[in-house]
């Protein structure tokens, strides 16, 4: 009696055996167990078919799902349906005041200057030329003395204005209207309807973001990617969003780009002349910044689900995560939490930090268009978002390794390079974000790692942070709070300085920051205080407060002198070898403060003998 197949398998090999299986219970055929017979190559070509059948119907299910589809268009398909569209290559985008000198024109001033839309610029950068455009129209009244129009915060993008037009036809269904430039930025769109071509007057339609308020007479365009991979243009059917009348002409007017390539410009000629005037003068008050490529796959399955969950409304401080990270660029990485985690309590306040791609702050451009563009009627009003700084702590560290000579061709200066290599690696990839902990075991793991024969290693790290005290200003302007990002390490000493400094001036004298005990508190007075034949004596005995248990140093009523360095380096030891930051902080290595000792490992290399000149590295400095 025949058995049943085994239909789970989906291996060739495992498939071609269960069919064996299977005929070794019936009579009729009794040469497929031979490999060399015409019944054994039909059961080959009976597995392999199976076995494509099989794989086919695996790779379609995985389609279906976000997580796991690998074809594009099946992605932006998955993505679509949480109501989320893919981000289309961004123009890098700059921020410059321009001014029109027409003191010397002849002829009848007009007292409005129109800066056009589209208006062309350039720079170079890396030795390659890039156009710039004026994104928005925008008017200047003469001045006073009648010499000058200024445009002030006119915001520029990287890249060429293009226009296509197409006329409805309704008899169409479903029509769509295609960017045909797949480097095409979607947020510089501007979608314009006019009656007919003859038309001098033209509707201005936005893209549609919630169903709230949106009726059959309202001027909305939905936005999508389609299978090409090309971002199209629709409208709606007369009930959600208007919908364009027969013959009508649409017009879609964008800019396409070269992405991130001339990120970072920051000095631009102006190409076209402002209402036939030519003497111009541009002066860039943010660089240009912000230009991507196209989302990627992994971006989307990543940012779809957080963006559904927080259905385009910012309550959470995931939700705001979620929505500044979907429309804003310029991000190495952020942090959002809400208010009542601060100290003290701020509630009803969520509180938002960015760490840029380029630089270690936001310009304040950036802020105001991340609140009132992006985040403007997404807030509910019960809840104030708050833009903050990160704070660093930096890292200062001393390194020492040995080594077996027998083990490399690399000299000890060489070891040294490749050690400083490998903290660098370390600080790229697990540093310099808010979820970026400082583990010491792993760095020391990246260090031994980094040649055979480094047979072991050592980092002591120190904590610093810089400030940049006004030279002139009265004691209150000169207040700095400094939070760490761990607590201090505390010897028990009294004449053991929590605090380092670097040298500054003071009433003529080079000074430094220490510290001293406070009776009867956990905590320390910060002082100032003078080197005299190598004795301290303090200057000023009230300059501050040190916390220890919460890593926090208060500093006050201080002026240094005009010929004192601009910035104080303040230097403590970390009460823990792991350091993890919290809400706005952030850890870095200073790579120009890694100090590095190499010495020969003499048990590697002479046995039992070597433990005679053998040295360990102590816990302190």
């Amino acid at each position: 009696m025949a058995t049943n197949l085994n239909v789970t398998e989906l291996d060739f090999d495992q498939i071609k055996k269960n069919l064996k299986n299977y005929l070794k219970t019936q009579s009729a055929f009794n040469s497929y167990d031979f490999e060399g017979s015409g019944l054994s190559s039909l059961l080959d070509v009976l597995a392999y078919n199976t076995h494509y059948n099989a794989m086919t119907a695996h790779f379609a299910l995985n389609e279906a799902f976000l997580d796991s589809a690998q074809i594009r268009g099946n992605i932006v398909t998955r993505a679509k349906l949480l109501g989320y569209i893919p981000r289309s290559v961004l123009a890098p985008r700059a921020t410059i005041t321009i001014t029109v000198d027409v003191s010397g024109e002849s002829g009848i001033i007009p007292s409005t200057l129109t800066l056009p839309r589209g208006a062309k610029l350039t720079t170079n950068v890396d030795g390659r030329n890039y156009r710039y455009v004026v994104l928005n129209e925008q008017s200047a009244v003469i001045s006073g003395d009648g010499n000058t129009f200024t445009f002030d915060n006119v915001v520029i993008v990287e890249g060429t204005r293009k226009k296509l037009l197409y006329r409805v036809d309704n008899d169409i269904e479903n029509q769509r209207y295609q960017i045909s430039d797949d480097d095409a930025d979607t947020s510089t769109l501007r979608v314009l309807i006019q009656a007919n071509e003859e038309s001098t007057s033209y509707d201005n339609y936005t893209q549609f973001e919630s169903l709230l308020n949106v009726n059959s007479s309202s001027r909305v365009f939905y936005l999508q990617e389609n299978s090409n991979e090309y971002f199209e243009v629709y409208f709606g059917d007369g009930v959600t969003g208007k919908k364009p009348l027969n013959n009508n002409i649409v017009t879609l007017d964008y800019i396409f780009t070269n992405g991130e390539d001339s990120n970072g410009a920051n000095v631009f000629t102006m190409v076209d002349n402002i209402s036939g005037y030519s003497n111009v003068t541009i002066n860039t008050l943010s660089k240009a910044m912000g230009g991507t490529e196209k989302e990627t796959n992994e971006s989307i399955r990543f940012n779809a689900p957080l963006t559904f969950t927080s259905q385009n409304r910012a309550v959470t401080s995931d939700d705001y995560r979620a929505i500044i990270k979907k429309e804003f660029t310029n991000i190495n990485s952020i942090s959002t939490w809400g208010g009542e985690d601060n100290d003290p309590p701020d509630y009803g306040a969520v509180y938002i930090s960015i760490k840029p791609l380029v630089n270690e702050i936001l310009t304040q451009n950036e802020k105001t268009e991340i609140m009132n563009t992006i985040l403007k009627g997404k807030s509910v009003v019960s809840i104030t978002p708050v833009i903050v700084d990160p704070n660093f702590t930096y890292l200062e560290l001393d390194v020492s390794f040995k080594y077996n000579p027998n083990l490399t061709d690399r000299s000890g200066v060489e070891l040294q390079s490749v050690v400083r290599d490998a903290i660098s690696d370390y600080n790229f990839n697990e540093l310099n974000k808010f979820d970026g902990v400082f583990r010491h075991s792993q760095l020391l793991k990246s260090i031994d790692n980094a040649d055979p024969a480094i047979q072991n290693s050592s980092v002591r790290p120190y904590m610093f942070m810089s400030i940049t005290p006004n030279k002139s200003a009265a004691n209150l302007d000169n207040n700095f709070d400094l939070k760490f990002t761990a607590p201090f390490f505390n010897s028990g000493s009294s004449s053991s300085y929590i605090i380092s400094s670097t040298v500054w001036k003071f009433n003529g004298d080079e000074v430094y920051f220490g510290d001293i005990p406070i009776s009867g508190s956990t905590d320390r007075q910060v002082i100032v205080y003078k080197i005299v034949n190598s004795t301290n004596i303090t200057v000023i005995n009230d300059a501050g407060l040190i916390n220890i248990a919460n890593g926090t140093i208060s500093l006050n009523n201080f002026i240094p002198d005009n010929d004192s360095p601009d910035t104080i380096r303040i230097t403590a030891v970390p009460n823990s070898l792991d350091l993890a930051p919290k809400r706005d902080q952030l850890i870095a290595i200073d790579p120009l403060r890694v100090k590095i000792t190499p010495s020969v490992d003499t048990i590697s290399v002479s046995g039992s003998s070597g433990t005679i000149d053998y040295t360990t590295t102590s816990r302190l400095r």
